[in-house]
């Protein structure tokens, strides 16, 4: 059963916090990180499901799913100073990708590929405790061709159906966001309006909307990596969301946001 969904920023300076950073700002996101890492610990997963992309470190140009699994016992990457390792939920990981295929999707599934820091840092804040073992979903959100919004949606609506109807007491997160432009010359400008109409409309529980964003507005304002977003909106539907923070720096906008299912 689905028993909560939320949305983290990954942003690297949050945990490597350099000296560009605001030191307060970092602290607000923190802050929220800590009501999320609260809220799991009383809701009491079996298993975290984790919706993430890849930033070249699993996958590159020899092999660009769309979609994928992590399956296996357990999975492992490294960011910086960190080596980070979980288990993964087995049983579980493989009924998304079984029953995934049932519905239409074609799922890669990977029990050997390194886990992008885009799972680790939000982990890192809020894994409660007891730590419950990970199922992670990887969303290509960088190599086009991606996949559209829609078919994001509908994903993730299928991967609610599938979540819903496990034994296990579940939480589904995803990794990303705001808007950002890294490698461009927009780095210091990201659209912070469009972030703050998009939580308007998260609040407001029209999730569903986002389905209908194309690929091209995703990418003119800085917001390729909502598709992870979507995917979770897809599962959780036009339910209200509650925005523990907004904060934008001078490179990123950092949202922390939880559904109540």
């Amino acid at each position: 059963m689905l028993i909560g969904a939320f949305a983290l920023a990954h942003t690297p300076q949050l945990i490597a916090r350099p000296d560009t950073e605001d030191r307060d700002l970092v602290l607000r996101v923190h802050a929220a990180f800590a009501r999320v890492k609260a809220r799991l610990t009383a809701l009491r997963p079996d298993a975290l499901a984790v919706i993430a992309g890849d930033h070249i470190e699993a996958f590159f140009l020899d092999a660009v799913p769309a979609l994928a699994v992590y399956v296996g016992r357990e999975c492992a990457g490294t960011f910086g100073p960190y080596e980070y390792r979980f288990p993964i939920h087995e049983s579980l990981a493989r009924a998304v990708v079984e029953q995934g295929i049932e519905r239409g999707f074609d799922l890669l599934y990977t029990q050997d590929r390194r886990l992008d820091y885009a799972f680790f840092v939000p982990l890192h804040f809020t894994m409660p405790e007891p730590a419950p073992p990970i199922v992670p979903l990887h969303v290509n959100v960088y190599l086009p061709p991606q996949p559209t919004p829609r078919r994001c949606y509908e994903w993730g609506r299928a991967l609610g159906e599938i979540l819903g109807s496990r034994p296990e007491r579940i939480a589904l997160i995803a990794s990303g966001g705001m808007s950002h432009y890294p490698g461009t010359d927009r780095y210091a400008s990201p659209d912070f309006d469009w972030d703050r109409r998009v939580l308007e409309t998260l609040q407001a529980g029209r999730g569903s909307d986002l389905a209908a964003v194309t690929g091209e507005e995703l990418d003119k304002t800085g917001n390729i990596e909502l598709r992870t977003w979507i995917t979770l909106l897809g599962a959780v539907g036009d339910r209200p969301a509650d925005v523990y923070c907004y904060e934008p720096s001078w490179h990123h906008g950092n949202a922390v946001v939880e559904w109540r299912v």
